[in-house]
């Protein structure tokens, strides 16, 4: 078996590596781009003596159809690709195409899955690969793989808990099609949910509506890809990236109730509080005593940010 993968992320690489292990990886494409992932594919792709396909999104389906001769791919898998592919195209490998998706489907549709996991506190998530028809991410499954997500998870940690997880996923695949006992699963379109990629509005803490256990969730979905999430205080905009959460006597939400060798202990809704220990801001990354190096002092009181 032949097999060729589309991707557009370094989740992306420990597949490759097995693929090409395995002798079966045929080739290898991303869409045009001048990034450090592309960089980074470009080195691996030299020492394995492969020339990655740029697609450009104009004339796809040429050029996807053109790649498939070329590469003689029975399968195409797909993983963090932009580009729709086009319905023509789907069928001209013999064993079709097939997305990798870092999230359960119908629910956590969308290029930027993990984060809307972790936010809204899952604590499970589950490797999906589907195979593709002409819309994103709605084709019938194929695979399944579910796995504990830990609070103390961060976005990081379950991104490559996910990218390690598709050369299990992607073996099944293979194995089943192998030994023609493939099943594939369809999607009630009417549940399909296409999330968005976050916006300043979904990154921003609101210490009056937030609980801690919430914030925390947050800031574990920004850590690293958005170095934490957004908070005010005194006027300095800042990102939390590592904190846990405690209990404290009510005060006013957003209320910094002690300063300490520890960090910052804030207060935040129902009696609950975050301890802050390391953030980011325009003085570097901050953490311990180092918190208040910007004049923080108990009894200041983070900002609501109106956007």
């Amino acid at each position: 078996m032949r097999v060729a993968l589309i991707c557009n992320t370094i989740s992306a690489f420990p597949l490759l590596h097995w693929l090409d292990s395995q002798g079966i990886l045929a080739g290898v494409g991303i869409k045009e781009q001048k990034t450090d992932f592309s960089n980074d594919l470009s080195v691996i792709c030299q020492q394995k003596k492969l020339t990655p396909h740029i697609f450009k999104k104009e004339n796809l389906a040429q050029q996807l159809s053109s790649w498939i001769r070329i590469t003689r791919a029975d399968i195409v898998l797909v993983l963090g690709f932009s580009y729709k592919i086009p319905k023509e195209v789907l069928k001209l490998p013999q064993l079709g195409f097939y997305n990798i998706h870092f999230g359960k489907l119908p629910l956590y549709g969308g290029t930027f899955p993990v984060f809307w996991q972790i936010k809204n506190q899952e604590k499970e998530g589950s490797l999906t690969i589907h195979q593709i028809d002409e819309n994103f991410d709605s084709g019938p499954i194929a695979i399944e793989i579910p796995f504990e997500i830990k609070p103390i998870n961060t976005f990081g940690i379950v991104e490559t808990n996910y990218s390690h997880m598709s050369i299990n996923g992607v073996f099944q695949l293979l194995d089943k099609i192998l030994k023609n006992t493939l099943s594939l699963k369809p999607q009630p379109k009417r549940n399909q949910v296409l999330l968005p990629i976050p916006t300043a509005k979904d990154i921003i803490i609101n210490w009056q509506t937030m609980k801690a256990e919430k914030i925390l969730a947050l800031i574990k979905a920004c850590n690293p890809w958005n170095r934490g999430a957004i908070a005010r205080i005194n006027g300095i905009d800042v990102k939390i990236i590592e904190a846990k959460t405690s209990s404290a006597s009510s005060k006013k939400a957003g209320e910094v109730i002690q300063l300490s060798a520890n960090g910052m202990q804030v207060s935040c809704i129902q009696n609950t509080a975050l301890d802050i220990k390391i953030l980011y801001s325009q003085f570097g990354y901050l953490e311990g005593e180092t918190l208040n190096a910007f004049g923080v002092k108990e009894g200041d009181v983070f900002e609501k940010i109106l956007v």
